[in-house]
């Protein structure tokens, strides 16, 4: 408006309103700019990315993956990650990775991950039942330990003497059968330690859990009897700590007792409900009763006789159980003569060792078979088709003689093989000749008396590797000299 002229107060005002304005308007400008940034990430990202597949997914669309599952499953189960923990954990490895290639959508990585797994699987069980065979007695022990409740009572213990084990376990998966051997004394006396101070340690507060359990099963209804007799057992050993704190055997007979009577009770009480659902009649009662004899009785091989009193029955049983006891025993005795008979002495194990040093591993491998010993001789070089020796054999046969000389009471068996190649007829000719001249160097220049040396050619029928490769046909033609000690 011409002339107007507002008061001062009021300019000033309006110049803060002006600045306010554009302030406000840049940091909303600044703001959706932002905002349209974060959308435009995201939108492109969202592009980008591949959604990977969750592991039940991958499971169910790879048959493959889901077998290897199954089997780690299966070899836990069977205690592979501590009777072969290398390979189980080899195999555990490669069921990752086929999963995460499996995920992320390279199933060609994923199904090599999962057969190379499921190969190893196969090891692996090899490898859980011949720890299973060497660990016998070790096992056993493991187990009552485990039951005493040595892996809660004295974890570190248990965690150690565990960890020794496994590391026994790995030594089967490498083949050092002697080395295993030699740990199973250690690894006994520590899991039956283990047993020992844990049931002195916790069987009475084992008991008390395992009467409780009953009570909750209701067993004081269903086996009051048996029930009974469990509190009175746990209330001895109770007043015989009561009585003196160092006495813990005593008290363990009792606490032990009274654990057993309290599980029988459960065992009991479960028995009776089942009857009572289904209905049991007393003649039904007998009748599954006379069932279950005839299950423990099948493999015997005899009809058990019902027709006659009951305790005809349970004699005619326990004389074939005794029966078989004392065969047994009799084939326990038989192996036990047996094996002392194939020990070794110290100074034949040392002859052994001495004879494994002394070849190397192109010449020949060094096999122990309980007191003999097999050489391997595939460093031998013959021409092809023929069976002549040529002079840069006589090293490796001067060490062959060097080996039989090292054991003067034994007999010498020399065996010549040969790969697939060429007919029967000739592949059995040319590995007796083989064998023959080889004998012929041991006795001529190495001194082996004559009658001490037997020969025999098996031709191709032997073979230690597969045909299909020219290293298993080079490993197939070999002469062998079995070193046979009384």
């Amino acid at each position: 408006m011409p002339g107007f002229n507002p008061p001062r107060w009021k300019k000033v005002r309006f110049r803060i309103w002006t600045q306010s304005f554009d302030k406000k308007g840049k940091m909303m400008k600044n703001l959706m700019y932002t905002s349209i940034g974060v959308l435009l990430v995201v939108l492109i990202t969202a592009c980008a990315a591949t959604p990977k597949l969750s592991q039940e997914q991958v499971l169910s669309q790879n048959q493959q993956i889901a077998s290897l599952d199954k089997g780690l499953k299966d070899a836990r189960a069977q205690g592979a990650d501590y009777l072969a923990p290398e390979g189980y954990k080899a195999a555990a490895a490669q069921l990752d990775r086929a999963i995460s290639e499996a995920a992320s959508g390279r199933s060609d990585a994923a199904n090599t991950a999962a057969r190379a797994g499921l190969s190893g699987l196969k090891k692996v069980g090899r490898d859980v039942e011949q720890s299973k065979d060497l660990l016998r007695e070790v096992l056993a022990a493991r187990t009552r330990a485990m039951k005493a409740g040595a892996a809660t009572l004295y974890r570190k213990d248990t965690a150690d003497l565990e960890a020794d084990l496994r590391s026994t376990t790995a030594m089967v998966e490498e083949g050092r059968l002697e080395d295993v051997k030699k740990r199973r004394p250690k690894l006994i006396a520590g899991y039956e330690q283990l047993e020992l101070i844990s049931l002195k340690e916790g069987m009475v507060d084992t008991a008390k859990a395992t009467l409780k359990k009953a009570e909750q099963n209701r067993a004081p209804k269903y086996a009051p009897k048996t029930y009974k007799q469990a509190e009175e057992e746990l209330a001895l050993a109770l007043s015989v700590l009561d009585a003196d704190r160092t006495k813990t055997d005593k008290a363990n007979v009792h606490a032990a007792r009274a654990k057993w009577l309290a599980e029988r009770s459960i065992g009991i009480t479960e028995l009776i409900r089942d009857f009572d659902r289904r209905d049991y009649t007393r003649e039904d009662v007998v009748l599954w009763y006379q069932g279950q004899l005839s299950e423990i009785a099948e493999p015997l091989g005899k009809a058990l006789p019902f027709d006659s009193a009951n305790r005809s029955v349970v004699l005619g049983m326990q004389s074939s159980v005794q029966e078989l006891i004392n065969q047994r025993d009799e084939t326990a005795m038989a192996r036990s003569q047996y094996e002392q008979e194939l020990s070794l002495t110290e100074e034949q194990k040392g002859a052994i060792d001495k004879v494994e040093a002394m070849f190397t591993a192109s010449e020949a491998t060094v096999y122990q078979q309980r007191k003999n010993v097999l050489i391997s001789a595939h460093g031998l070089r013959f021409p092809t088709g023929g069976s002549e020796l040529e002079s840069d054999n006589f090293v490796l046969l001067n060490k062959i003689t060097k080996a039989i000389d090292t054991f003067p009471g034994s007999t010498i068996r020399v065996s010549g093989h040969t790969d697939s190649t060429g007919s029967d007829a000739v592949n059995m000719k040319l590995s007796e000749e083989r064998a023959g001249k080889v004998a012929r160097f041991l006795t001529e220049v190495g001194g082996v008396a004559g009658d001490r040396i037997a020969v025999y050619g098996y031709g191709e029928s032997r073979p230690v590797a597969s045909n299909e490769t020219t290293a298993g046909r080079s490993a197939n033609r070999r002469v062998e000299v079995l070193i046979e000690n009384p």
